[in-house]
C-alpha cells in the first residue's frame, strides 16, 4: 500500500477508537470513520475469510500447544532445554524465515522482534500446515494493540490515513510523514536471519549444499521492498 502517514490525525483516531461487535469505529475532524469488512477489503486489499488460527484456544488450535509447536520446529529440539524464549534463531530455515516476516514486516511493532508470540507460533503453524487464516482478524486485532504510540511509525498508519482521506476527512496542510528510500529494508536483511547470496542463489551461512526455496526467497525479496512505502519514521 503506497500512501502517506497524518500523524495528528492518527492520533485522533484512536483517542476515539471503539470497536462495536468487531467493527472500528472513529470520529476525525467531525467526519465518523468506519473499519468493517468492505473497508478492509477495498482499502487494505484483505477479505474476511478463513479460521482465526492465531487464537490459541480457537476450534483449529484445540488440540495444539505452543511449546509443542515451537520444539516441532527447531533445528536441535534438544535446544528447547536450553532456549525456553521463544527466540527466531534456534528453528529450521523455512520457519525461522516465516517467523521473520511475521515479526518484522506484518505484525511489527514490539520490543522484542526476534522473539515469537504466543499469536505468532500459531500463524506459524498455521502457514506451515496450510490452515487458512482469517488476516483481516489478525491485522485488525494487531492494529487496535499497537495504538498510536506505534501506528504511525507502523504500515497501519498509511492505512488508517488512506480510510480518512476515502471517507471524506480534510488533510489539508495536515502534517504527514513521507517515508524516505533511505529508510528501506533490503537485502542486508537477510543477511541477518543467516541467508548470503552467491553466483548460485541464497543459501544459509551452514549448509550452502541446500538450496532455499526461491518462491519463498522471492515473497519475502518482495515483501521487504514494500517495506520502503512502510517503514515510517519521523522527519
Amino acid at each position: 500500500m503506497k500512501g502517506h502517514c497524518y500523524p495528528d490525525l492518527v492520533k485522533v483516531f484512536y483517542t476515539n477508537l471503539r470497536v462495536v461487535n468487531g467493527v472500528i469505529h472513529s470520529r476525525v475532524k467531525g467526519v465518523n470513520i468506519t473499519i468493517d469488512d468492505n473497508v478492509w477489503s477495498h482499502i487494505g486489499g484483505r477479505k474476511a475469510e478463513g479460521l482465526d488460527s492465531h487464537v490459541r484456544d480457537s476450534e483449529s488450535n484445540r488440540f495444539l500447544t505452543k511449546r509443542a509447536i515451537y520444539i516441532n520446529y527447531l533445528r536441535y529440539p534438544g535446544m528447547y532445554r536450553v532456549d525456553k524464549q521463544y527466540l527466531h534463531d534456534g528453528l529450521n530455515k523455512e520457519e525461522k524465515m516465516i517467523s521473520y516476516v511475521l515479526t518484522w514486516v506484518l505484525l511489527p511493532g514490539r520490543l522484542n522482534e526476534d522473539k515469537l508470540s504466543t499469536e505468532d507460533v500459531f500463524l506459524l503453524n498455521a502457514i506451515k500446515t496450510r490452515i487458512p487464516t482469517n488476516w483481516v482478524a489478525v491485522l485488525k486485532h494487531h492494529m487496535i494493540a499497537a495504538g498510536d504510540d506505534y501506528a504511525r511509525k507502523l504500515p497501519y498508519g498509511v492505512f488508517i490515513s488512506k480510510v480518512l482521506e476515502v471517507q471524506g476527512v480534510d488533510v489539508f496542510e495536515e502534517e504527514r510523514i513521507v517515508c524516505k528510500r533511505s529508510e528501506e529494508i533490503g537485502i542486508p536483511s537477510l543477511s541477518s536471519i543467516g541467508l548470503k547470496k552467491t553466483v548460485n542463489g541464497w543459501f544459509f551461512f551452514d549448509k550452502e549444499t541446500v538450496r532455499v526455496h526461491l518462491l519463498l526467497i522471492k515473497i519475502i525479496l518482495k515483501i521487504l521492498m514494500m517495506k520502503i512505502q512502510w517503514n515510517l519514521l519521523d522527519n
